[in-house]
Parts: structure tokens; sequence; C-alpha cells
């Protein structure tokens, strides 16, 4: 009965002590982010979204600086600014997409990346995944990128621009998803294989026959448009 109520007495003593992390300046920087993307959405015929996104831009690289600086780095900050990055994305791209004329199905190469190590999530105490082994890698880093370009083609708009920043991104993603699996395997298993060349070339195999699928069921027409184009251009 004692134990139970200091385990109480340790998670409200925690509680408040996340709670009490929203107030440092680096976690209000990122919380800044929702009136600026509020302000996008409410002004979508108005030049000063332009100068609303470039804040948002900008408030997502100066709040982990800031947190450095002021030595005021914080569980909730670790947690709150890629959950802030998503649903910033998510957002904009919901109420920029629909004016680039552009097919839905685009979209899912915006969101592959995101969704796959969304899905990964339940696998995590399956597989006894340590999670403070993953850190930013360059694939991953490309992908947030592009999909960071990908929206400002949206916020123009420039459906030309969006739709070539959009294939490449669905060409990233799955590069991404090749490394995240490979370094996953890596991770669970000490088998020779995985660790060597053959292990790469499975994953790309796989990846690339799901990519080549979406491509076909999704977006053939537009592939062989694109592919037309590029085409075009060469010759």
């Amino acid at each position: 009965m004692g134990d139970g109520g200091a385990s109480t007495h340790e998670m409200e003593i925690d509680w408040r002590a996340r709670a009490g992390e929203v107030w440092t300046v680096p976690n209000l920087i990122s919380l800044f982010r929702l009136p600026l993307v509020a302000g996008i959405v409410l002004a979508p015929e108005s030049p000063v979204r332009y100068v609303l996104f470039a804040l948002v831009v900008l408030s997502d690289g100066v709040d982990g600086w800031v947190a450095r600086r002021l030595d005021q780095t914080t569980e909730l900050g670790a947690l709150l600014d890629p959950a802030l990055d998503k649903l910033t994305a998510l957002v904009l791209v919901a109420a920029l997409y629909p004016a680039t004329g552009l097919d839905l199905a685009y979209l899912v190469f915006f969101f592959a990346r995101d969704a796959f190590v969304v899905a990964l999530v339940p696998l995590v105490p399956v597989l006894a995944f340590e999670t403070e082994k993953v850190k930013a890698r360059l694939p991953g880093k490309v992908v947030t990128n592009l999909q960071f370009l990908a929206m400002v083609g949206m916020l123009v708009p420039a459906a030309t621009a969006t739709e070539a920043l959009l294939w490449a991104l669905g060409v990233a993603s799955a590069a991404a998803v090749v490394d995240y699996t490979v370094f996953i395997a890596r991770e669970q298993t000490d088998r020779a294989w995985v660790h060597d060349w053959q292990g790469v070339a499975v994953a790309a195999v796989a990846v690339t026959a799901v990519f080549a699928v979406v491509v076909r069921l999704l977006l053939a027409d537009q592939f062989a448009e694109a592919l037309a184009a590029l085409t075009a251009l060469a010759a």
C-alpha cells in the first residue's frame, strides 16, 4: 500500500515537472508555431502567409539552438519539437495542397517515410528495440528537406515544381525506408548477411517492389507523363 502511494506521488511530481517545462524559452518558441500555422491557413490569399511561413521555418531551427545556448534542453522539448513538425506538415499540406490541382495520390510520397516510422512504433516493445540508439540519418534528413521544399511549392503554388519535388520525395522516402530497415535489422541480429551488402540488397529490392506497386496502382498515368517530360528535356 505504501509503495503504491509512493509510486503515485512520484508520477504526480514527474507530470508537474514536465508541465513546468512548457515555460522554458525554447518550448515557448516551438509552441509559437501553432498560431503561425493557423495564420497561414486563415489567410490563404494574403502575401502575409509568406512571412508567417518564414517564421515557422525560423522557429523550427531556433528552438533547438536556444535550448542548447540557454542549457534548457528538456524531455518535453525532445517530444514537442518533432510532434509539432509533423503537425505543422499535416495542417499545411491539408490547407495548401488543393490549390496545386495535383492528384491526391501524390501525398503518399509526402507522408511515406513518416507513415513507415509510425508503423514501427508498435514493434518497439516487441523487438525490445532501444529507441535512444536512433539518431538523425542522412536519408531521413534528405526527406525532411524535400518535404520543406514541397511545402514551399504548395504555398506559391507552383504545381509543376511541387509535382517534381513529390516524385523526388517518393524516391528519397524509399531510400530512407531501406536505410531504416537495414539499421533496425542490424540492431536485431548478428547474422553476417544482414551486416553485408546482401542485407542492403534484400531491403532495397523489397522497398523498390512496394514503390513500383504503389506507382502502378495510384500514379501510372502521371508516371508516364513524367517520363515523357524527362525524355523531352533530354532530347
